[in-house]
Order: structure tokens, then sequence, then C-alpha cells
């Protein structure tokens, strides 16, 4: 250990530390002191991060015989979180440690990790807290990151202990809200108004009033951007409204506030469906969904769940009993599919072209079914990332592999936040691989055995409805089947994921058809036992 000592610079810290032992692990990839080393460095400055450092089996925490700077102050850090016997030393040494690179590299995490620590055991660092209260301040002021200062806030609100110090910062933010709010900087905005409410300044209740006001002001601010006489269309603009009314839904706030916030809703709402209407989606239909979500008691976030696993995709048998064929398609033999710059993209004869069309009617009503009830739903109620991990979890879903849960996490955690255009690029490969793993399960395979090169079928080969391979057939739900090949493949229809995967959709059609997949992956995981056939 006294020859690895030598090797690292006792002043070299962040970057430069880690460069340097980036190159002695990989010359030296056997030796596990180094990879220790190398592992303690490149960990987080926070609690969780050094715990889960620590349950790793194969690490061991380096006795202190390296004189670094930064290798000591993470040493003396852990001795600290493991309760060492000596723990008292070692976080007085970690914290003098950390507050000297600061103060030589302005890294601001290793300020925020010392203060973070004597937070922890304030009373043996009393004698040295009025001096460093003013350095907060100092800093604080001298920073031009809004983010980084809310940061330092946080880390430090318990050791303002000076009411004078608390007066200064609340005057400070004030000026900067109004100035941020001037010159349309609304991420800087909400970070003020969130140093004001950790300062007292705003109540719990007035952080979410003027959070919502922020929110409005930033959503008019890019509705003003537009031109009016261009198609345009903005989704963040309706998600921003409506993330402002959700956070004061709940909260005693003066009506035309409320009822501003509303009927902005609705003009996007508006909007989006005529802008939807021009680039060729029918979304418009003689259905009351209003009458239909009141006559189903559909009123908060659990009725509306429970509704949305509850509401069937679409029934071919329901076409298959109409015996009537309609007029038109005498004239119309073949229908031709043509995208938006003229090529054609499918052809299909009469009878699957009406198919085609009562499918896509039923497909763009579901979609209006679910945009109001996911209304009702963000009202009442706003989903963490660990309800949607924990509701995953529970369902024990056969549709998610044990190596996916992370994804299938993000995916319909940001379809809860709205976020369908984040969602559907994160489920669609999901969905791929998970109806591979399927298909495999089931002692089938999805690989070209026949081919020079044995690659993996495509999702058009997985999800093929032809006579010759049908690998899906009796393991997956026949009409679930159907609708995935009709929504995700197929060129007649909206042949989402291709479009997807080669950048041929924009971003309102991915928002719009992104509820429906984000829709139909919350059924497949939930309702996996009915709609795949899963050999133990």
């Amino acid at each position: 250990m006294n020859e690895l000592s030598e090797q690292i610079p006792k002043n070299e810290y962040s970057r430069e530390l880690n460069i340097t032992l980036f190159k002695l692990w990989r010359n030296n990839l056997g030796d596990k002191k180094i990879n220790n080393l190398y592992q303690l460095v490149n960990c987080k400055l926070t609690d969780d991060s050094f715990k889960n450092l620590l349950e790793d089996t194969e690490f061991i925490l380096p006795e202190i015989q390296i004189e670094n700077i930064e290798i000591s102050a993470r040493i003396n850090d852990i001795k600290f979180i493991i309760r060492d016997k000596d723990k008292l030393n070692s976080i007085k040494s970690a914290v003098d440690s950390y507050i000297r690179i600061y103060e030589s590299s302005d890294e601001l995490d290793y300020l925020i990790r010392a203060l973070e620590l004597i937070r922890k055991v304030k009373s043996i660092f009393k004698q040295d807290l009025k001096q460093l209260e003013e350095k907060i301040l100092q800093v604080i002021f001298k920073l031009e990151s809004s983010y980084y200062q809310l940061r330092l806030l946080s880390a430090s609100i318990n050791l303002l202990i000076q009411k004078v110090s608390s007066e200064k910062l609340k005057a400070y933010f004030i000026v900067k809200l109004e100035e941020s709010f001037k010159i349309n900087q609304y991420d800087n905005a909400t970070h003020y108004i969130q140093a004001l409410n950790k300062l007292g300044y705003f109540s719990n209740n007035q952080l979410k009033i003027e959070t919502a006001v922020c929110l409005e002001k930033e959503a008019d601010y890019y509705a003003d951007q537009i031109d009016k006489d261009t198609l345009t269309y903005n989704p963040n603009i309706l998600s921003t409204y409506l993330d402002a009314l959700k956070l004061i839904n709940k909260v005693a706030v003066d009506e035309s506030f409320k009822t501003r916030l509303e009927k902005k809703i609705k003009d996007q709402q508006k909007k989006e469906v005529e802008i939807i209407s021009m680039i060729g989606i029918a979304s418009k239909s003689q259905l009351n969904i209003f009458q239909l979500i009141a006559e189903q008691n559909i009123e908060d976030f659990n009725s509306g769940f429970i509704f949305l696993i509850r509401h069937p995709v679409f029934d071919i048998g329901l076409i298959e009993k109409q015996a009537n064929t309609p007029v038109y398609q005498q004239y119309f033999p073949e229908s031709i599919q043509i995208t938006n710059k003229g090529t054609v993209s499918g052809i299909s004869n009469a009878e699957d072209y009406s198919v085609n069309q009562k499918r896509e009617h039923y497909r763009n009503i579901t979609i209006s079914l679910i945009q109001e009830i996911k209304f009702i739903m963000d009202l009442d109620e706003q989903v963490s990332k660990d309800w949607v991990a924990e509701m995953i979890n529970k369902c024990k879903s056969s549709f998610i592999p044990k190596d996916r849960e992370y994804l299938f996490i993000e995916g319909i955690y940001n379809g809860f936040q709205n976020n369908f255009i984040l969602a559907s690029h994160l489920l669609i490969p999901q969905i791929e691989n998970s109806l591979k793993s399927i298909i495999e399960s089931n002692n089938r395979n999805t690989i070209l055995l026949s081919e020079d090169i044995q690659n993996d079928n495509t999702l058009g080969g997985i999800l093929s409805t032809k006579e010759n391979g049908k690998m899906l057939d009796g393991i997956c739900e026949k009409n679930l089947l159907l609708e995935l090949n009709s929504f995700l493949i197929d060129g007649n229809s909206v042949n989402f994921r291709n479009k997807i995967s080669h950048g041929l959709i924009s971003p309102l059609e991915i928002n719009y058809y992104g509820i429906y997949l984000w829709w139909l992956s919350l059924k497949m995981i939930v309702q996996a036992e009915e709609y795949f056939k899963i050999d133990k």
C-alpha cells in the first residue's frame, strides 16, 4: 500500500484523481486494492451511495495509509457512517478535507457534503458555525446557477442560526424571482420559489400557488411565441397548464385562477384536436365521452385506473358479425395508404380497409377517453415513481422479464407524468423484448435459424398474423395480437413503432398516440395472465 500511496499525489482530487486511479486500475486489472480505491473515488458523495458501495461484497474499505486528501476524506466519511469507534474524529477530518477541496476547486459537491455531515453532529462544530454561516451566504450570493443556490441552501438551512442571514437571503431571492419573470427564465423562478419556501417566506400551500403561477406564465410565454399563421403545436404548453392546475386543485385559492387555467387548457385541447384533424387523424366521435365517464362513476384516481385496465382492446369479432357490405367497397377494391411524403406505405383490399377504418375509429375514441380519464386522475392524485415501482412489483407480471423492471417503471412513470413522447421511446423496445421472451418461454424460436447470419426476428416477424410464421399464435390473445400488429407495424394503419424507429413521426403525433401505447403497456403488465399463455 505504501508503494501505491507514492503513485497518488497528495493534493489531487476530483477529475484529476479519477484519471490517475483509472490509469492505475487499467494497468493493474487484477489488483483489488486499486479496484477498491477506484470504486471509492467514483462513488457519489451521498449516504445512500456510500451504503450501496459497502453492500458490495467485493468491496473492502481501504485502510488509511494513503495521504491523498480526497481518498482520506471519503474513508473518514464512511467510517462515520459505519459508526467506527473513532467516528467523531473521522467526521471532523472528513469535513475539514471536503472544505479544503472546495476552497481549492470551487466544486460545490464537496462543500455540500461537508455541510450534510456537520448537520448530523452540529454540536461538535458549534464554535465554527458563525464563520461557516458567513461563508454559506458568500457562496450563495456568488453562485450564478439557481439550481446550485437551491442545493446549497437545502444543505445548509439548519445551519443558518442568525435571523439576519435568513432576512438577507429572503430579500435576495425575492429580487431574483422578479428578475427571472422579467427575462422569462422560468426554471430559475421555480428554484427561487422553492428557496423562499425553505426560508419560511412561502408556506407549503403558497409554494404550490406560486409555482402554479410560474407554470402559467411559462405556458403563456411559449404560447405567445407560436406564429398564428403557421401550423404549429407545442404539446408542452398544454401539459404545463395541466401541471399548474394540478398543483392548486386541492388548495384554497382564488377561483378565478382555476377558471382561467381551465379555459386555457380547453383552448389548447381544442387546438390539439384541430391540428390532429389536419394531419389526417379523425378524433371526433358522436360518442358522448363525458356522459360515459359519468355513467361509469369515474371521479378519482382509483376509479379511473380501474376503468383503464378493464377497457377492452378492439374486438374483431364485432366486425365479423356485420354481414352487410358497404356500397363503397364496390368502388374501392383496394385501399392505398399514403405517407406525409406522398409515398405508398401499405395496400389493403376492401375488406381489410373496412376493418382498419373501424379499428382506427375505435382507437381514436379510446384515446379521447383515456385523455379525459387521465385528466380526472391527475387532478385527484399525482403518483410517485415509488408508487409505480410498487404497483409493477405487486403485479409480478409475466410480461416483464426480470432484468427489465427498471425500464418499464421509467416508461410507465413518464406516462403518468404525461410525458408520452419519452414514455413511447422507452416502452416500444421493451414491448418487443417482452414478446420475444414470452415466445421463447413457450419453447418457440425467435431467431432466423435458416439464415446464414442468425439474427433475431424483427417486431414485424414477431407480430405477423400471416399463416406462415405466426410466432404468437396460441400464445397471445387474438384481439390483442391483431391490435399490436395494426398499431405498431402495419403500413395501412398507424405504424407507430416503425415511424418512431426511423424518425418519420412528429412530436405531436407521438404525444397523441403515445398515451395509447402507454395504456396498452399498462394492460399487458397488469393483465398478462389474461393476454398471454406462459409455460411455467
